[in-house]
């Protein structure tokens, strides 16, 4: 199983989306956690994630502030949050039993 983590410092530009799309492309990870967007979730293109077959998980939980931990996974993995707060997101993941 691959993992990508990128504190990518801004997702709202066409570079930055290019740079990952390439990335993902290229290397095919199951899981993708991107560190400091700095956009909002709602604002991102859904279908940008499905063309990937990828699928938003979770994200961590900041009171008022922007969630800056997004959990990316391929579609066809279900992964079991554990637990979440402002600093991290613990999860567990269980491929062919």
């Amino acid at each position: 199983m691959k993992t990508l983590f990128w504190n990518i410092r801004g997702l709202a530009n066409t570079p930055s989306k290019l740079a990952l799309r390439r990335i993902i492309k290229k290397e095919k990870p199951d899981i993708i956690l991107i560190v400091e967007p700095w956009m909002s979730f709602r604002n991102f293109p859904k279908r940008w994630l499905l063309r990937l077959d990828l699928k938003m998980f979770s994200m961590n939980k900041r009171d008022n502030l922007l969630p800056n931990l997004w959990c990316i996974c391929n579609s066809r993995l279900n992964p079991q949050i554990l637990s979440s707060d402002d600093q991290h997101v613990a999860f567990s993941i269980s491929e062919n039993d």
